[in-house]
């Protein structure tokens, strides 16, 4: 970590604030609403573009690598862009073989089987912060996996110097307990990017693991944008953005510390995410089924196979595209199969189909390893 060059303005070292109960006072910057009504605009957007699976995969598998290699980069993993991607990509094509000898190349599929878990729905405990800390550190010699730290720490400079002192380790438990509190019970109340953004400050200025604080806290916030409003946020390279300029990341870190006001740090969490998802959105639109040269048969069975998002037959395309033939639509189906955007099961009449979604295939295998 680099200190900001104006040391004076916060006091170094930065002291966490005993906060139980938690009742913050938040407040947002002014073009806050705007920015936040957009970001969901562009969420919905995600949902609407129709892409080939290799393409979506691909997309999918950027976007990925980036958040992980900056999450992981800032806290010393060795491994360049192209090398999370590689090791993301043959991840994601089979879990259940992929092994590694090099810890490097553990953390980045320990963080891959963290954010496509299902460990983030519901209510959010002591226990389950716990858990996603352990998934990341499986593996690794470093830190307690998933135990809490039961000495007094602080974050130290490169120059040296003490600039964070964090919660000592007996308070750890019952403030962390009074933040998730809040989160439970009153963070639907604000936009899941408010929320979010504060929970992740508070879970790193309390610091509750001897190691690995930073990865926890910055995957809790994806888990938290992801299962409650905004789920194409996955599909994004916010990490890139929130971090492009480390000093300053640190910097704003320290200034809500010592300041206790959470508006500046939301501000530059909810503009980076806006940029993220303009850049998402730019990149899918490129690789758009509606806007080549597919015929518009083909694109209306596409967009209503992909909203019902489950099996159909020829009698749901009768009602879907009325006044077409079955031969039509049958042939239309059998091109869609052969582009591979289309999977077909069974025979002759019982033949079934579905919209090939190449995320939820992932999520699948990656189910089948945690089950293990």
């Amino acid at each position: 970590m680099r200190l900001v060059e104006d040391r004076s303005q916060f006091g170094y070292p930065v002291r966490h604030r005993r906060k139980v109960p938690f009742a913050p006072n938040i407040k947002v910057p002014k073009d806050f609403a705007e920015l936040n009504r957009k970001i969901f605009q562009l969420d919905n957007e995600l949902d609407r573009f129709l892409l080939k699976p290799n393409d979506y995969f691909e997309l999918i598998k950027e976007a990925f690598a980036s958040n992980i290699h900056y999450s992981t980069e800032l806290e010393g993993n060795p491994l360049g862009l192209e090398e999370v991607r590689r090791v993301t990509r043959e991840t994601f094509r089979d879990p259940q073989v992929v092994r590694y000898q090099s810890e490097p190349n553990q953390e980045i599929v320990n963080h891959l089987l963290a954010w496509l878990s299902n460990i983030f729905q519901g209510s959010w405990s002591l226990e389950m912060v716990k858990d996603v800390h352990d998934m990341l550190l499986s593996g690794l010699e470093e830190g307690m996996p998933g135990e809490f730290r039961t000495t007094r720490s602080s974050v130290i400079a490169d120059d040296g110097q003490e600039t964070f002192i964090p919660a000592p380790p007996e308070h750890i438990k019952d403030e962390l307990h009074a933040l998730l509190e809040w989160l439970n019970d009153y963070g639907a109340g604000y936009s899941p990017l408010v929320t979010a953004t504060v929970f992740f400050h508070e879970f790193e200025s309390i610091h509750p693991f001897s190691d690995g604080n930073g990865r926890t806290g910055r995957t809790l916030f994806h888990g938290y944008l992801q299962s409650r409003g905004f789920p194409n946020s996955k599909l994004c390279m916010i990490e890139a953005e929130i971090l492009k300029d480390k000093e300053q990341y640190y910097e704003l870190l320290a200034k809500t510390d010592f300041h206790n006001d959470y508006e500046p740090l939301i501000e530059h969490f909810t503009r980076a995410v806006y940029r993220s998802y303009k850049n998402a959105e730019e990149r899918f639109r490129e690789k758009d089924l509606l806007t080549s040269d597919i015929d518009e048969l083909s694109k209306r069975i596409l967009i209503k196979a992909k909203r019902k998002g489950d099996w159909f037959d020829l009698r749901d395309l009768r009602v879907w595209c009325v006044g077409e033939s079955d031969y039509k639509l049958r042939s239309r189906l059998n091109s869609l199969v052969e582009l591979n955007i289309i999977e077909e099961m069974g025979r002759t009449k019982g033949k079934r189909y579905i919209f090939r979604e190449p995320l939820k295939e992932i999520q699948g295998r990656f189910q089948q390893r945690a089950d293990m």
